[in-house]
């Protein structure tokens, strides 16, 4: 819609409307019919597409039409094009969570349930939904509220965590909260946030075998243990892993009965290997290591 500058007679003063001044005898512009009914079918066209009924009399219908909820309905889930965005649609997208869903036992999620807040009730299983369902970045929030949860991709396609594992199921307990995202390629689902995801983050890798094992902590703290079998008056023990930095703190404690007069003492050799030594054999033994 323009101003009509290609109809002659029109009477136009810098291509805009002006008033007929009668002081000096200048005529004013006409409105001609043919523009004035393509302005009128331009208003009435918002109107109606609003589901409005034009009535003559009303000035403010255009004002309404533009309000209207019909005239801006919500984009479908996942849409990507140039269409002007609701409120409605930016909540469910990127603000708060949109919906809950509570759940119970074994369930099949589906793209319906991404962006929204699934919480599970009892030992549950959680299956993600179909990988090809969901765009890129698609976000799925689950809650274990009470019992255990486990969490599954579908057959065929992969669940990774911050620390390079790629296992078929994850297992998080009651009270954890996780959110995993749909990955761009290769049909697979990262675990990306929440408590639950802690145990599988490179900060707090973790070997828990009794024989001997690891935690690691974020601020770099590593606590290591096990359990020897004894090796006559002398052992050297090797640790799950090194210690980066140093050995802070060293002990050890007989777990045998009868050795009343057992005295030994631990020496560190390296931030990967310490040595035992010892009165007699004192068979099986713990020890238990502190370093960075």
């Amino acid at each position: 819609m323009d101003y009509p500058k290609s109809m002659p007679g029109v009477g136009l003063v810098n291509s805009r409307f002006v008033d007929e001044n009668p002081v000096t005898g200048t005529p004013g512009s006409l409105i001609p019919a043919e523009w004035g009914n393509a302005l009128t079918e331009e208003i009435l066209t918002v109107i109606k597409a609003a589901g409005i009924e034009p009535t003559e009399g009303l000035n403010t219908q255009l004002l309404e039409a533009i309000r209207s909820k019909k005239l801006f309905e919500t984009p479908p889930q996942f849409d990507a094009s140039q269409k002007v965005a609701t409120t409605e649609f930016v909540q469910r997208a990127l603000g708060s969570l949109a919906g809950q869903t509570n759940y119970v036992g074994e369930v099949s999620l589906t793209a319906a349930d991404v962006g929204r807040l699934s919480i599970f009730t009892g030992p549950s299983t959680a299956t993600l939904p179909e990988w090809s369902t969901v765009p890129a970045g698609g976000l799925i929030s689950l809650c274990a509220s009470s019992g255990g949860l486990t969490v599954k991709a579908r057959t065929g396609e992969t669940l990774g965590t911050s620390n390079g594992a790629s296992p078929t199921s994850l297992s998080f307990v009651g009270g954890s909260f996780v959110t995993f995202r749909r990955l761009l390629l290769g049909g697979g689902w990262g675990l990306d946030a929440g408590d639950g995801a802690l145990k599988y983050s490179p900060v707090f890798t973790a070997s828990l075998a009794t024989a001997g094992g690891y935690q690691r902590l974020p601020s770099g703290l590593i606590l290591q243990w096990g359990l020897a079998t004894g090796g006559g008056l002398s052992e050297t023990i090797t640790y799950p892993i090194a210690f980066p930095n140093a050995v802070l703190f060293l002990s050890g404690g007989d777990i045998s009965p009868g050795f009343a007069d057992l005295r030994f003492s631990l020496f560190r050799l390296s931030q990967s290997q310490f040595q035992r030594f010892s009165n007699m054999d004192p068979g099986g033994w713990n020890w238990f290591a502190i370093g960075f």
